[in-house]
């Protein structure tokens, strides 16, 4: 029976520090998660590189069969075992130390000294506060979910003919290339790369430091091992198409898009008392920041905030539209991290006092805090530069909600005709297009309508279409 290897590599290294899924995580592991369910844990598998080892590591899968959801405490448990510590017994500040005890207690008794002195000012600087660390009362630590999971390399347990399918990032992480060139070559593995785009080589003006040639040079390099890819988007399967005629490489380009569809938690049984349970059910755990949020009309813009997801012009937009004394506008939402090269965006903000209030954060929303996002915003903007997919204009799409999004690169694939299209480039265009969403209610729920009607793709589909396209 051929064995599918599924690398978590990129999983292993995200889990490490960060309390969050990223838009490629979710896709790896709701691809796998499905896989798993339909092809059962004794044909799925998954492998990583041990960075310390140097090793490339087999596990089972079996301990997927009962997620959820991503779960960084479970993941955290497999990958680390004994080292790993629960998110709730994580003392404020210090969840990216979590699965390192020594560094984790060092900065901690860095951060009790400035408590005892009494230093308010360092604990905001870490985004914290003082009473925040005072009063986290962590108790009994919970035990690991998963500790003595066996742990085997792939050269030992891989045969001719099985599969290695890459998911996620994979092209900064050293020493990996070499072992999959090990894995074709010496044991005839038959490795798939998912290719989610090629912004680092497109618009390197918007990537730090050195990472487009990194990013060339490891593509250029995967030809060498890889016997076919996936491309997330026809987009971004042309662009690879264009990148390997460039370095004269032919090799199959299978498409499969990613899904327009956000995974909600399963309801607790709460939820179903009637329509006041289920509204105080759903901001159970809420921090009060998010619920905050939706005391006003807002739209939301969910992802890492960086250079090339244009939100300097989104906010000038706001600025210029918030001079409309005739339009009600909303606020304007940014729920994800802070990302790179947005010192004009930071400036802006800082200058105008986030102008005047108008825009307002949600700082590393969980899944649930991101869903009440979903749920309670007016609609959604995504004018980026350029995507490989675009995976908020489908979770938006999912939650009944239209938006506001560039015409450009992948998106058109995701929104269809059920979003209001701008020109990315342009501030005119990009305010017009949220004038009429916001000024024009009966357009906008007839696009809400158009949603409503639609078969949206969901992670099933994108599993069963990795599944096809694997076996065929």
């Amino acid at each position: 029976m051929k064995t599918y290897f599924f690398d978590v590599s990129d999983v292993v290294i995200y889990v490490e520090k960060e309390t969050s899924v990223s838009g490629i995580q979710r896709v790896s592991f709701e691809v796998i998660r499905r896989m798993v369910a339909q092809h059962g844990a004794g044909a799925v598998r998954l492998a990583y590189w041990d960075r310390s080892k140097r090793v490339y590591l087999s596990i089972p899968s079996d301990f997927i069969e009962g997620m959820t959801g991503f779960d960084a405490d479970v993941l955290g448990a497999v990958f680390f075992g004994k080292q790993a510590r629960a998110l709730q017994d994580t003392a404020p500040t210090l969840a990216r130390y979590r699965n390192h005890p020594l560094k984790y207690w060092f900065h901690h008794l860095n951060r009790s000294f400035h408590a005892l002195r009494g230093d308010a000012a360092y604990f905001e600087r870490l985004g914290s506060s003082l009473a925040e660390w005072r009063a986290f009362n962590p108790g009994r630590p919970s035990a690991p979910v998963a500790q003595d999971i066996a742990r085997t390399p792939v050269a030992e347990v891989a045969r001719p003919g099985d599969a290695l399918v890459v998911l996620g990032a994979t092209w900064a992480i050293d020493g990996l290339q070499a072992c999959f060139q090990g894995l074709a070559d010496e044991q005839g593995m038959q490795i798939t790369q998912l290719v989610h785009d090629l912004i680092p080589v497109l618009t390197p003006e918007h990537i730090v430091e050195d990472f487009s040639q990194e990013f060339y040079d490891w593509l250029k390099t995967s030809t060498g091992y890889c016997s076919s890819y996936f491309a997330n988007s026809q987009n971004t399967a042309r662009d690879l198409a264009g990148f390997l005629e460039e370095v004269g490489v032919q090799r199959p380009i299978r498409t499969v898009p990613l899904a327009q569809a956000f995974d909600k938690a399963p309801q607790t049984p709460e939820a179903h008392a009637g329509m006041y349970g289920a509204r105080v059910a759903s901001v159970q755990g809420m921090r009060r920041e998010i619920l905050n949020l939706s005391r006003m009309p807002f739209v939301l813009v969910v992802g890492t905030l960086e250079s090339r997801k244009n939100i300097w012009r989104l906010a000038q937009v706001w600025q210029r539209l918030s001079r409309e004394e005739e339009l009600e506008l909303p606020r304007l939402v940014f729920a994800g991290k802070r990302g790179w090269h947005i010192e004009d965006f930071n400036a802006l903000m800082q200058a105008t006092g986030n102008l005047g209030g108008w825009v307002q954060f949600a700082d590393r929303p969980s899944d649930a805090e991101l869903a009440y996002l979903y749920e309670t915003c007016l609609f959604t903007a995504m004018v980026s530069l350029y995507e490989g997919w675009g995976l908020p204009i489908g979770e938006s799409l999912a939650f009944g909600k239209t938006g506001v999004v560039a015409d450009n690169s992948s998106m058109p694939e995701v929104g269809g005709d059920m979003v209001e299209y701008c020109d990315a480039t342009s501030i005119d265009s990009i305010a017009g297009a949220v004038r009429k969403l916001v000024a024009e209610p009966d357009y906008r729920e007839g696009l809400e309508a158009r949603i409503a009607g639609a078969r949206l793709r969901t992670w099933d589909d994108v599993a069963a279409d990795f599944v096809a396209a694997l076996e065929g």
